[in-house]
């Protein structure tokens, strides 16, 4: 076993500075220097984007190797600056032939909160009565990215009973944070006047369980052997019992995952937000992950959480290094990086649990 640990643990340390090279050569030379020399931002750029600027930060960009995702052959930027979480990726996608992916869509849920309502079934009958109407509205703000859907439900809460009024919208590429919000700002003085109400927040929510991303691998057993294989379902068991291992595990996928999404200029909050929050959406923390035994005796795992990214608008858009490192991912639309960015995530945890089963994490720490 130490020597397919060795084996494996070599394979990430290996790539050579000509790999490197020949992997950057599908960018300009603008494009080039922008990724290895200027990060694509300077401070009169940094100072029209955030408040009360002083400085920028870099963070080291490494190659993820071995992934192979819906059959196609993918090199994984991650930005880091925690040693191992490259090895950690590269060391589980090593392990998988194949990862396979999908994603759920792009629907985005921003919510209108409604209080001192004076008669709550008929604001609710009145809402949907006029769900056409509410939906033209809200498909005054974009052309392209439609509000597809009105839904109410009642809250009891410390400040009494709320209604809350969603706006459910195909925001396509992009995040949609912006374009939600605006919905929801658009629909306030309407929802309020049909309720009878006051309409309090009006913003998106970040648990985007309309726009999940779902990811399975298989381990052949004779690559790992069944003791190891034992080992990592032991180990996941762990995880599945307690909350405080369940917090470890998902930060350790959150790794790969934020270090790609921090390289395109992704909200990593708002993703990691909804991670978190959907582990715990039944009332107990759980993993976002599962691993078991196939019926021919392989290891099998699955991932699914919400995965909220863009490769258009925002930050996305306007900055040089996101364009660059989804030029090098070879990604266009959202539900490609999602898919990428979940694949990232199982891989980061079957590759952190194989190494605690064999070597244990300080062995790639050193």
């Amino acid at each position: 076993m130490l020597e397919t640990f060795i084996r494996y643990l070599s394979v990430c340390h290996a790539m050579s500075n000509e790999k490197r090279r020949e992997f950057l050569e599908r960018l300009t030379e603008v494009e080039h220097d922008v990724l290895t020399s200027t990060g694509g931002l300077d401070i009169e750029t940094a100072d029209t984007m955030r408040e009360n600027v002083i400085g920028i930060t870099r963070i080291p960009i490494g190659l993820a190797e071995n992934f192979v995702i819906n059959g196609r052959q993918v090199l994984v930027p991650i930005a880091t600056e925690e040693r191992s979480v490259i090895t950690q990726a590269s060391v589980g996608a090593r392990l998988v032939k194949n990862f396979e992916a999908s994603t759920t869509g792009n629907i985005m849920i921003g919510q209108i909160q409604v209080l001192e309502v004076p008669d709550m079934a008929s604001a609710k009958g009145a809402v949907l009565a006029e769900k056409e109407a509410l939906l033209v509205d809200a498909n005054t703000i974009s052309k392209s990215r439609k509000a597809i859907d009105i839904r109410v439900k009642e809250l009891d809460s410390a400040v009494g009973s709320m209604l809350i009024v969603e706006v459910y919208a195909d925001v396509r590429d992009s995040m949609g944070a912006n374009l939600i919000d605006s919905m929801c700002e658009l629909l306030a003085p309407t929802v309020a006047r049909l309720t009878g109400g006051r309409v309090n927040m009006r913003i998106l929510s970040n648990l985007a369980t309309e726009r999940m991303v779902r990811v399975s691998a298989t381990v052949d057993k004779e690559l790992i052997g069944e003791d190891v294989i034992d080992q990592i379902i032991e180990a996941d068991a762990f995880a599945w019992a307690d909350p405080y291992r369940a917090s470890t595990s998902n930060k350790g996928l959150m790794n790969g995952i934020i270090g790609l999404l921090l390289a395109t200029c992704n909200d990593i909050r708002a993703v990691e937000a909804g991670a978190h929050s959907y582990a715990a959406i039944t009332g107990e923390y759980k993993p976002l992950t599962k691993w078991m035994r196939t019926e021919t005796g392989d290891l099998y795992g699955r991932l699914e959480m919400p995965m909220s990214v863009g490769t258009v608008g925002g930050v996305v858009r306007s900055h040089k290094l996101s364009r660059i490192v989804l030029k090098l991912l070879g990604v266009e639309t959202a539900s490609e990086l999602a898919m990428i960015a979940g694949s990232v995530g199982l891989a980061s945890n079957l590759g952190a649990l194989y190494i605690m089963v064999t070597e244990g994490i300080k062995s790639i720490q050193a």
